[in-house]
C-alpha cells in the first residue's frame, strides 16, 4: 500500500466513525412507551407556593422563568392544562425533575420530564437574534457592572438563564422542548 492510499483510507475510517457517532447520538422515542410509563406528580405545593420562589427572585432582577404561551388545550393523565399564559420553573424534587407551570405565581401544574439533556454551547446565539446595543445601553451597562463589581458587590444581580421552547406535533402527542440555561427538558402531552 502506498502512503497515499493509506491516508485515504484512513480518511474514509474518519468520516464513517464520525457520522456513525453522529447517527449514535440523535435520539429516536417510542412515545407511547415513554407516555404510559411517565407518573403524575405524588405532591402538591401547600397553596400552590413553590418554596423556592423566594430565593430566586432574590438571585434575579426579574422573574429568571420563561413565559409560556398555550394556544391548546395540553393534556397529561387526568391533569388538562387549559390555553393560556404560564412561567415554566424546573424544579427536582424526589430525584425527579419536574416543570412547574405557575399562573399569577401560584403553581397550577406540575408536569414529570421524561427526559434531560445537555444545550449545545453556541445554541441560544443560533435561535435567539440579538440587536446590537446603542451606545447609550452599552454605556449604561458598562457603568453598572462597574458599580456591581467595585462598589456593590454583594447587591449585584445575576443575569438571568437563557430560555428558549420547542413545541413539536408528533401525531397524537405534542413533544415540548424547554431550554432553559445549561439544560434541556422533555415534556409530552397528549392531543385533545
Amino acid at each position: 500500500m502506498t502512503i497515499r492510499s493509506l491516508k485515504i483510507t484512513s480518511l474514509i475510517l474518519l468520516f464513517s466513525l464520525f457520522f456513525n457517532v453522529n447517527f449514535a447520538l440523535s435520539k429516536t422515542y417510542d412515545y407511547d412507551e415513554v407516555y404510559s410509563k411517565l407518573e403524575e406528580a405524588d405532591f402538591e405545593y401547600i397553596f400552590g407556593l413553590d418554596p423556592h420562589q423566594a430565593d430566586d427572585y432574590t438571585k434575579y432582577m426579574f422573574s429568571p422563568y420563561p413565559l409560556f404561551r398555550s394556544g391548546v388545550n395540553l393534556i397529561f393523565k387526568t391533569k388538562t392544562i387549559p390555553p393560556g399564559y404560564y412561567l415554566l420553573t424546573p424544579r427536582e424534587k424526589n430525584g425527579k425533575t419536574y416543570i412547574l407551570f405557575k399562573e399569577n405565581g401560584r403553581v397550577s401544574y406540575t408536569i414529570p420530564v421524561y427526559d434531560e439533556d445537555i444545550v449545545p454551547e453556541t445554541f441560544y446565539q443560533e435561535k435567539i437574534p440579538r440587536q446590537k446595543p446603542t451606545k447609550t445601553e452599552s454605556l449604561s451597562k458598562k457603568v453598572m457592572g462597574f458599580i456591581g463589581t467595585k462598589w456593590g458587590h454583594k447587591n449585584q444581580r445575576t443575569p438571568i438563564p437563557e430560555a428558549y421552547i420547542e413545541f413539536n406535533d408528533i401525531g397524537i402527542y405534542w413533544d415540548m422542548i424547554l431550554y432553559y440555561g445549561n439544560k434541556k427538558y422533555y415534556l409530552l402531552f397528549k392531543k385533545d
